[in-house]
């Protein structure tokens, strides 16, 4: 059975970024590095069409500076890849341990100017310049800890079918997901009014950003196992989201899949 449901705006502002203007792009706030280099990193934090970006790193010396890039704006897209630059600065104020700190005592010098470009959600290129001196970096997010996306959602998978022989075109539906985890195994569950999907896959992650690769099954669909495969998969106190994409052959599925974590009984 076609699945064409509305659901409310607040699952829109879940699952699309640009419904409620939160960012513009992918969300690119990270720690990012260089595995084969560790000792100095990048922090990204994004807010709209906007990052901050913050180098530590080392003087000809070797000893610890740092760089700040507070108004990294995007650029658009360009070969591909999602563009920001902006202008870098050096900066030097009080004593850390002084009992006030007095920011009139701070200032700020423009070096130069740093470029975020990233074609794919965990992978970029740093390339940044100091007093004439250019440095470019192939970075990636930096990740210490698994998500954990275990829980009971309640929301809304957003999407397009194509190449399909019995429909295609915008499908949106109300679902409750049920989500299990084992290591780095996940399992999905979601269940709609007249349909029920199951997901398999394992879990790798990058960053605050994970991507899940496996099969899948829909009763809607027929019997026919569909690859199943999700990026931007992220999860948190309330929420569960992720893009996705499945099918078998020419029938593809391309959307979003998110909810709101349900409240356990008490």
């Amino acid at each position: 059975m076609i699945r064409m449901k509305l659901v409310a705006t607040v699952l829109a502002c879940l699952l699309s970024p640009l419904a409620c203007a939160t960012t513009v792009t992918t969300d690119f706030t990270d720690m990012w590095w260089v595995p084969a280099e560790s000792g100095w990193g990048a922090n990204v934090i994004q807010q709209g069409d906007t990052l901050f970006v913050t180098l530590f790193v080392y003087a000809p010396g070797g000893q610890p500076v740092w760089y700040v890039a507070p108004a990294t704006t995007f650029q658009g897209t360009v070969s591909g890849a999602q563009r920001f630059t902006g202008p870098l600065y050096t900066v030097v104020g009080p004593y850390f341990a002084n009992s006030v700190f007095d920011p009139k005592n701070v200032t700020a010098r423009e070096v130069g100017s740093v470029t975020f470009s990233a074609p794919q959600v965990a992978s970029a290129t740093l390339s940044y310049t100091v007093d004439g001196v250019s440095v470019s970096k192939n970075v990636e997010r930096q990740t210490w800890r698994n998500d954990n996306l275990a829980g009971s959602y309640i929301g809304a998978t957003l999407g397009v079918f194509s190449g399909c022989t019995t429909f295609n075109g915008v499908s949106e539906t109300g679902a409750v997901y049920v989500v299990t985890q084992a290591g780095t195994s996940v399992a999905i569950s979601e269940t709609g009014t007249s349909y029920t999907c199951s997901y398999n896959g394992t879990l790798t992650q990058n960053g605050r950003m994970g991507s899940v690769a496996g099969t899948g099954t829909c009763s809607d669909l027929g019997t026919q196992s569909q690859d199943f495969a999700a990026t931007e998969v992220q999860a948190g106190l309330d929420f569960v989201s992720m893009r996705m994409d499945f099918g078998h052959g020419s029938c593809r599925f391309s959307g979003r899949l998110g909810g709101m974590r349900r409240v356990a009984a008490s």
